[in-house]
């Protein structure tokens, strides 16, 4: 395996180059902002390193020559890893789980065949809208966890079905501290997800719980309702709310808030399949401080609309995800086949409209008793989903 380390201005600046070096098999481990040059740690650019890999066998060796669409043939990283090191393989290998290193396996070869013992668990996936791709590695992983499946009871076969569901859940949830320093907080995402009710969610957690200052920063001028919305929610947290119209308005914005050590941003929703408007979300989001960049997703969407908006937003730098209308739905295989494909971390799941009780760190476990169906009475006690975060 050979990995290569790259300091572009976006993910998408990396692409011919990763093509260039590694072919057209290669996938990315890791994307994370950095700051770059200045002088004395003064005026330092914001850009984003990207560690790229590839398995460079002779039946799999570099293609000098770059696509002429780069984005074609590319392969993302199937969940986050954090901590890689590009002069140390050995350190990279041992933090590609067993689940990444099947998934690279299974890319090359043809689809299994599902044994009858599976068909109704495949089914209850497929009802799910589970993708295809995450259906063939799941019957995989069981194969492989019977000398012959065949001949497995479904009684054994549920709890570790559920343990491998689980596990792909655990590779893609962001970890626990992560993004603490992070004092400017975004939420962006398309129009009817709900990122201005989870705004008032995230911030009263922060207010409640952790007794923190905070400010609120909404850009969403495009609609009176959603201001009005968010002024009524920060009159209740007794918080200052600031309304900008244009990224020139953020400085004196935060010089307003500078009372607060947590800054949360709601954008305005739009319609991200419009080339237009990533390059407007992008004006706001080069503030430079600490920030992280949440992706607000609803649970109701279709998958294949959901994957374009995700495709669509490449440009744009998301650190985590948050899952909302988890209530609204009884399909849940859109969460699975996220954080399968994407390396974005899943951070929260937002199950109602109560502020603030109606949200929840995601949880590997409650995730995958919903999606198989489970009883949590029978399979053993879940988290409520009635928790504040």
């Amino acid at each position: 395996m050979m990995i290569k380390t790259y300091i572009v201005k976006s993910v998408t600046d990396a692409y011919p180059m990763i093509f260039q070096d590694l072919g057209k098999d290669a996938f990315i481990l890791n994307t994370k902002q950095v700051k770059t040059g200045g002088f004395l740690g003064l005026f330092r650019k914001k850009k984003v390193k990207v560690v790229a890999a590839a398995d460079l066998t002779a039946e799999n060796p570099v293609t000098q020559a770059v696509p002429e669409n780069p984005l074609d043939g590319f392969k993302q990283k199937a969940g986050p890893v954090e901590g890689v090191r590009p002069d140390s393989q050995i350190d990279v290998l041992k933090e590609l789980s067993e689940v990444k290193g099947l998934l690279y396996s299974m890319v090359k070869e043809e689809a299994v065949t599902i044994p009858k013992s599976l068909e109704k668990w495949a089914a209850r996936l497929r009802e799910q809208e589970v993708d295809e791709e995450v259906i063939q590695y799941i019957v995989k992983k069981l194969k492989l966890s019977y000398e012959n499946i065949e001949l497995a009871a479904e009684s054994d076969i549920m709890p570790t079905l559920h343990a491998i569901v689980k596990q792909l859940f655990e590779e893609g949830i962001a970890k626990a501290g992560s993004g603490q320093d992070a004092c400017f907080i975004t939420l962006l995402g398309p129009t009817g997800v709900g990122k201005t009710t989870t705004i008032a969610k995230l911030a009263a957690a922060r207010v409640f719980q952790q007794r923190q200052r905070v400010g609120l920063l909404t850009t969403d001028t495009f609609r009176i309702a959603a201001v009005e919305q968010l002024k009524t929610y920060a009159s209740i947290l007794n918080i200052p709310l600031e309304v900008v119209s244009d990224p020139s308005e953020l400085t004196g914005a935060f010089a307003r808030l500078k009372g607060c050590p947590i800054v949360f941003m709601d954008s305005a929703g739009r319609n991200y399949l419009e080339d237009q408007y990533i390059e407007e979300i992008n004006q706001y989001l080069r503030y430079d401080i600490p920030q992280e960049n949440y992706l607000v997703l609803s649970m109701t969407s279709r998958w294949r609309d959901m994957r374009k908006i995700v495709e669509q937003l490449k440009a744009v730098p998301i650190d985590k995800l948050i899952l909302t209308k988890w209530d609204e739905t009884t399909c849940y295989g859109v969460a699975l086949n996220m954080v399968y494909h994407y390396p974005y971390p899943l951070a929260y799941v937002s199950l109602g409209q109560g502020v603030p009780q109606d949200i929840m760190a995601a949880d590997p476990g409650f995730m995958a008793k919903q999606l198989l169906g489970v009883d949590e009475n029978v399979s053993g006690s879940s988290i409520s989903v009635k928790t504040i975060i």
